[in-house]
């Protein structure tokens, strides 16, 4: 690792700007995050990175060694098309910087495997990007802990979102719809948070799951647009999925996050019912445990206030405090095992177990 001041901000690269969403979002959230800065970026496509660097008055890089080799960046966030994570995690680990996982983490369950052994051996902080679903969820498991809702039977999520952009305004979905860049499509791309949670919310792996997936609305793409999956975990708790980029308003492509997407989690509880929704107001309904009615909650956010830096927040509070970040490549192994064991099942037609595909 770099030597740094105590008193001095982390210095943060961006690897890749394929999740070009995550890589703005995070520069934009760095801009009044005291504890890090934005110091580089890499990508090999040299006018996005020339692009990007201009805009927040950085320096670019066409390759991802080049800036790695420099010595002031402390953590990493991949932000690259899926079929180059495997790589830049490689690069990153064995470089010693902290990582921001880029979502979802590999293209196969052999490449997976080989990350948790680099970053487990490399001694560094990694949190999966997918792990804001947890961090947005912590008040929520604190309810569900606090028995407002009696032992959790059934969990269900809807994600429904329109395609991605490959690039802000580009109008069309590029790499994120093609099978030589992803191992599938709206299951695992938008349905990687929703696993992520269930078992953290459930405090349970995974265990078995069955799927379907079909082309409802982009007949014309080559991964699928929608997927309905029912997962089993170990403590008896069901969890079904619809993922989904099925919503085509106001245009067939758009940038991240959209507007206009669905994102509802449904908790049932033996005593109650949790209901939280983003793009939705109110953003919370709860039933507990003895209420006469319904309670609906707004989720109001700071005003004026500075946006937020994401993940990267929770790595740099955990490396301060050197305790394990509420997820970690481990768990990103479990769920994208999760959502690969789906894809399986789609090619059987009958429930597939998680122990049939890794040992892990």
């Amino acid at each position: 690792m770099p030597h740094r001041s105590s008193l001095s901000p982390y210095r943060v690269g961006i690897m890749g700007l394929g999740h070009w969403y995550s890589a703005y979002g995070l520069a934009r959230g760095l801009v009044e995050y005291p504890n890090a800065e934005l110091v580089a970026c890499a990508s090999p496509d040299e006018a996005k990175a020339s692009e990007f660097a201009k805009t927040f008055g950085i320096v670019p890089y066409n390759r991802y060694d080049d800036m790695l080799m420099d010595a002031a960046v402390d953590i990493v966030l991949i932000a690259a098309t899926v079929s180059e994570i495997p790589a830049c995690t490689e690069l990153a680990a064995q470089a010693g910087k902290h990582i921001i996982l880029g979502k979802p983490m590999a293209m196969t369950l052999e490449q997976a495997d080989r990350m948790v052994s680099l970053i487990e051996s490399a001694g560094i902080l990694c949190v999966p990007f997918q792990a804001i679903a947890r961090l947005g969820a912590v008040a929520l498991k604190q309810r569900i802990q606090d028995n407002e809702i009696g032992d959790i039977a059934v969990m269900h999520q809807t994600s429904r979102w329109s395609l991605a952009e490959d690039w802000f305004r580009s109008g069309k979905p590029g790499w994120f719809v093609d099978p030589k860049h992803v191992p599938g499509g709206a299951l695992i791309d938008e349905g990687i948070y929703a696993i992520e949670l269930f078992s953290w919310l459930a405090d349970s792996e995974i265990v078995e799951v069955e799927a379907r997936v079909a082309n409802l609305v982009h007949k014309e793409i080559d991964v699928e647009d929608w997927s309905m999956a029912t997962f089993t975990l170990r403590n008896g708790i069901i969890a079904t999925l619809e993922a989904a980029w099925t919503i085509n308003a106001p245009r067939k492509s758009g940038p991240s996050p959209k507007q206009n997407a669905v994102v509802r989690l449904e908790i049932i509880g033996t005593r109650g019912e949790i209901i939280t929704q983003s793009f939705r107001d109110p953003g919370l309904e709860v039933l507990a445990a003895g209420a006469d009615n319904w309670a609906f909650e707004r989720q109001a956010g700071e005003l004026f206030g500075p946006s937020s830096p994401g993940p990267i927040a929770h790595l740099i509070d955990c490396l301060e405090r050197e305790q394990q970040p509420v997820s970690t490549i481990a768990d990103a192994h479990h769920s994208f095992l999760a959502a690969m064991a789906a894809y399986e099942s789609v090619r059987r037609g009958k429930p597939v177990k998680l122990a049939e595909l890794s040992p892990k």
